[in-house]
């Protein structure tokens, strides 16, 4: 079954371009409260709790994975939120953390749109991340080729930043891409 969760999930296929998604939680409740209390309350040191709690509950190979990409944010977002929660999040998974993404257009939340919406508002709003030079770019082109990806973000609910992150990725030569959130919205 390529999604796996604590929750059941509410599509019968996987979100295009990712070979598994994994969530830990439902987004309700306590976790809801913690995640919330992570992500807007300025308390940035939840995440390793966010993730131990995550690794415990989800049946995920990390040996399996080459490299860890947190879903980035728009630079606007980053700067008035003050971090990335997925970079944070990513951080404390295991396997190395590549930043290989850039958001490059501002988009309503996720979180304000209805479904249907979600998929059209991300479309475009992701690319490789800019590097300066020569060499930078070929580093991150020798980090994606044939890598086995483990994309990360803390609440996921269509799917549709994922796939998006995900057909990015795969375009730029990584083998396979498979999504982790901290939870899930039913």
């Amino acid at each position: 079954m390529p999604i796996v969760a604590g929750v059941t999930c509410r599509c019968d296929t996987l979100p295009p371009h990712l070979s598994s998604l994994v969530a830990g939680a439902r987004y309700e409740g306590p976790m809801r409260a913690v995640i919330q209390a992570f992500k807007y309350g300025g308390h940035q040191t939840l995440g390793a709790t966010l993730v131990e709690h995550l690794l415990e509950h989800v049946p995920l190979t990390l040996d399996a994975m080459d490299i860890v990409v947190p879903v980035p944010l728009h630079p606007w977002r980053r700067v008035s939120r003050g971090f990335n929660q997925a970079e944070r999040l990513a951080r404390h998974v295991g396997p190395p953390v590549v930043h290989a993404l850039a958001r490059w257009s501002w988009t309503p939340a996720q979180a304000t749109l209805p479904a249907a919406a979600r998929r059209i508002n991300v479309t475009r709003a992701f690319g490789l991340a800019p590097r300066i030079t020569a060499a930078g770019r070929h580093v991150l082109h020798t980090c994606l080729t044939g890598a086995r990806v483990l994309l990360v973000d803390d609440v996921m609910t269509t799917g549709s930043t994922l796939s998006a992150c995900a057909r990015v990725l795969k375009h730029a030569g990584a083998k396979e891409v498979h999504a982790l959130a901290v939870a899930r919205v039913e």
